[in-house]
């Protein structure tokens, strides 16, 4: 459905928007952007070829969304002023505020990861028919063990995993970046167990976990399982989708994994200076911000170290407002 523009840059925005079909991958996104401003810019009765920063920032205070949305938008809209400035139309626009993500990761405690892992291990004895129940506490071992997402997880093959040396590629990663992963003995050696079980006889080649057809399973399903696990332990309200609140759900089995291995680097004597770079590769993360996120954790589980990763992080990592 084509959008109809009605202030005066009408024409702008339309030629535009052109431009941005055969450019970004974020069409719709950019369209009820743009569709937005014109309506107010026509709305405020704009009788000359032009944008200001007081025009702007008016629209965006209109708009009661997250701080973060905001500046979606106007990275958006600051790309049409650049396109209108080559037309010699002026325009400028404001500055927002840097915000501090909100954002804090759930991490398991040490019982509770006990009893997931006993609950996942029992889905064999209720269910010694169905290949999920045998691969499930595979899967979620891997998922603590190496930290990895659980798209990565799930899109393992035999050739990605180098039984021999205990190292895994992962070759379907977040940015496309391929990465090693090196195991530890006992997750090695619980995937040479999987790997001769019934369900592959010593295979090299194909999935890791799949249905019985041989496809591989939707990560929503997963999270359901995981979800009916969390339940079943009694951890209360769990995250449905990776789109809803910050609460307990299987992509917190990595977060439980990178603050438990810094907080193993701190009791072994490593500094955190020394370890946080390292892991950031480990995970796969683009920068170290990316990391400090998964840092912010339950503070009642961690309270004395809480204190030695609030001193590195406010030196590594400034505090944005």
């Amino acid at each position: 459905m084509n959008v109809i523009f009605k202030s005066i840059l009408k024409d702008e925005l339309v030629s535009f928007m052109e431009f941005i079909k055969v450019s970004s991958t974020d069409c719709r996104k950019y369209k009820s952007t743009m569709s937005s401003l014109d309506s107010f810019l026509y709305a405020e009765g704009l009788n000359e070829k032009k944008i200001d920063a007081q025009q702007i920032k008016r629209w965006l205070d209109g708009s009661d969304t997250h701080i973060s949305t905001k500046k979606d938008k106007l990275s958006q809209v600051k790309k049409f002023s650049i396109y209108l400035s080559t037309l010699g139309i002026p325009s400028s626009l404001p500055e927002l505020p840097r915000y501090a993500s909100e954002f804090k990761p759930y991490v398991f405690s040490e019982d509770e990861m006990v009893q997931i892992f006993e609950t996942t291990d029992d889905f064999i004895l209720t269910n010694p028919h169905s290949r999920i129940a045998a691969e499930f506490p595979v899967l979620i071992r891997i998922l603590y063990g190496c930290g990895l997402r659980l798209g990565e997880a799930a899109a393992l093959a035999w050739d990605d995993i180098d039984l021999a040396s205990g190292v895994i590629t992962v070759k379907t990663a977040k940015n496309k970046k391929q990465r090693i992963v090196p195991m530890s003995e006992e997750l090695t050696r619980i995937l040479k167990l999987y790997n001769a079980s019934a369900c592959f006889h010593g295979q090299k080649h194909g999935f890791l976990f799949t249905k019985n057809n041989g496809e591989r399973r939707s990560k929503g399903a997963y999270w359901c399982i995981f979800n009916r696990i969390l339940n079943e332990i009694g951890i209360k309200n769990p995250q449905n989708t990776k789109h809803g609140s910050h609460g307990p759900c299987i992509h917190s089995l990595r977060h439980t994994f990178t603050l438990r291995s810094l907080l193993k680097a701190e009791s072994e004597g490593r500094s955190f200076m020394e370890s946080v770079p390292f892991l950031s590769t480990y995970l796969g993360h683009e920068g170290l911000r990316e990391t400090d996120k998964y840092l912010k954790a339950r503070h009642e589980l961690y309270v004395e170290s809480h204190a030695v990763i609030a001193d590195y992080t406010r030196d590594v990592f400034p505090q944005e407002v």
